[in-house]
């Protein structure tokens, strides 16, 4: 497994998509120090790369070709997205310093212990090479998040962009995958009939479509007139939504009631509207996944079925992993193969490969999130003009923790939702201290230096 990725970056480096690639890179990084809004755009290219993945089981082993080119782009996503990630490291290292201390959210330093329990476990009983590879991921992509967007985010302008690039990540998806479906729909349905698009699973495609809801959300509400902006970010919700049906993902439904229940927390008339026109788009998603219809959209009607179903499918994983922390408290169970496997949860899975060791950082990394959203909620009470950033932020965070307890992504290294969940964090980062030098600037009632926010704009 590591050589063949090894391989990949090597092949892809000298083929001449590769060079041209290097030329693009440098172009692109200078072009990016003079637009801010195409150094997030890096961001959105590499959270979308991040999401590229082949579905494998014991009874397919490679699945249908897509069209070009997105097969092409799929076989080396992940040394494009390493490469991406570069790009984004010596982008982040050319970006000045400013009134942003870029202190990390306290939340990745507890992240960052788990990754380190990973690594020492692997290095131990495992791939020295896999160990290697996935804490240089992780530890690059949080360096280039602390010295990159997390310096950018550094007025109220830059965060938006950065709620932008999160959508932007659902729009690539989007885009791509009704491209694919138009041509092909079988080759992003062909797992019993569920969408999955380029990613691994219907899983992974349930919960990055899941991860960019409150940033539509926020660009929808954030724009204050009816215009052609503002249509498209509601067209773009809705297509959203859609394909996350499609998935037949529990979770994902799941993630996208907790964002609706956090975004509009003190507005029950944007619920009814809401709550109304998500009726209404389930009553035509339903409609046209019956069986007289399949033909028309290549869907599976018992796709639709699944969010009836009373089927337990987790129980049982959760009961394995539950018990592997208790037979093996203190260093999890034995590694077998020469990386650590996870299940279905984060939680458990980091109690059960790692112990207490690594199950207490896990632990610690949920309480400063649920402090952090705590904060961010009564900033917004003290100051209602921040109430729909607060709100992405808190529907984000609050939407892939509920996540993280059906999947596993927050023990991962190099992927669209801990990547969602990291850009969360510091947007939210962001705000505390905004709150904070305003506060500041309140008490000492100065009128010399205009406190960053808001009221720059």
């Amino acid at each position: 497994m590591n050589e063949i990725f090894i391989d990949q970056l090597l092949k892809l480096a000298i083929s001449p998509y590769g060079l041209i690639g290097v030329v693009a890179g440098l172009w692109l990084i200078t072009q990016a120090n003079r637009s801010r809004q195409l150094a997030w755009l890096l961001v959105s290219l590499c959270g979308f790369t991040a999401s590229l993945s082949k579905f494998k089981d014991d009874f397919i082993t490679e699945p249908p070709i897509l069209v070009f080119p997105l097969e092409q782009l799929r076989d080396v996503g992940r040394p494009l997205t390493i490469a991406l990630l570069g790009l984004l490291i010596v982008l982040a290292l050319r970006t000045p310093k400013n009134w942003r201390r870029g202190v990390f959210p306290r939340p990745i330093n507890y992240l960052l212990l788990v990754q380190l329990v990973i690594l020492l476990k692997t290095l131990a009983y495992g791939s020295v090479t896999f160990a290697f590879l996935a804490i240089l991921t992780f530890t690059g992509m949080a360096f280039m998040l602390r010295m990159g967007p997390g310096r950018w985010l550094q007025d109220d302008e830059n965060f938006k962009l950065a709620v932008w690039a999160v959508a932007m990540v659902g729009v690539i998806f989007i885009v791509a995958n009704t491209y694919q479906y138009l041509i092909d729909p079988y080759a992003v349905t062909f797992v019993h009939g569920r969408f999955l698009g380029t990613t691994g699973n219907p899983q992974h495609a349930a919960v990055l479509l899941a991860a960019t809801i409150p940033s539509f959300m926020f660009l929808f509400e954030n724009q204050p007139k009816w215009n052609w902006v503002k249509l498209s970010w509601l067209v773009s919700l809705i297509s959203v939504m859609y394909y996350l049906l499609l998935t037949g993902s529990r979770t994902g439904v799941l993630m996208g009631a907790v964002v609706i229940l956090f975004f509009y927390r003190q507005n029950s008339g944007a619920w009814f509207r809401l709550g109304l026109g998500l009726t209404i788009l389930l009553a035509v998603f339903l409609t046209f996944s019956s069986p007289e219809h399949f033909g028309l959209g290549g869907i599976d009607p018992s796709v639709s079925r699944r969010f009836t179903s009373t089927n337990d499918t987790r129980s049982e994983v959760s009961a394995a992993l539950w018990n592997g922390f208790i037979s093996n408290p203190f260093f999890g169970i034995p590694l077998r193969g020469d990386r650590l496997g996870y299940g279905e949860n984060s939680w458990l899975a980091a109690g059960a490969t790692l112990g207490l060791a690594g199950f207490i950082p896990m632990l610690m990394v949920g309480w400063e999130c649920l402090k952090l959203i705590w904060q961010l909620n009564q900033i917004s009470n003290r100051r209602p003009q921040y109430f729909f950033q607060v709100s992405s932020v808190v529907a984000g965070l609050a939407s892939l923790l509920v996540g993280s307890f059906f999947e596993a992504f927050l023990l991962g290294n190099l992927t669209f939702s801990l990547l969602a969940f990291l850009i969360y964090l510091f947007m939210g980062q962001y705000l505390v201290e905004v709150d904070q030098i305003q506060t500041h600037y309140s008490t000492i009632e100065s009128n010399f230096v205009e406190p960053p926010g808001v009221n720059n704009y």
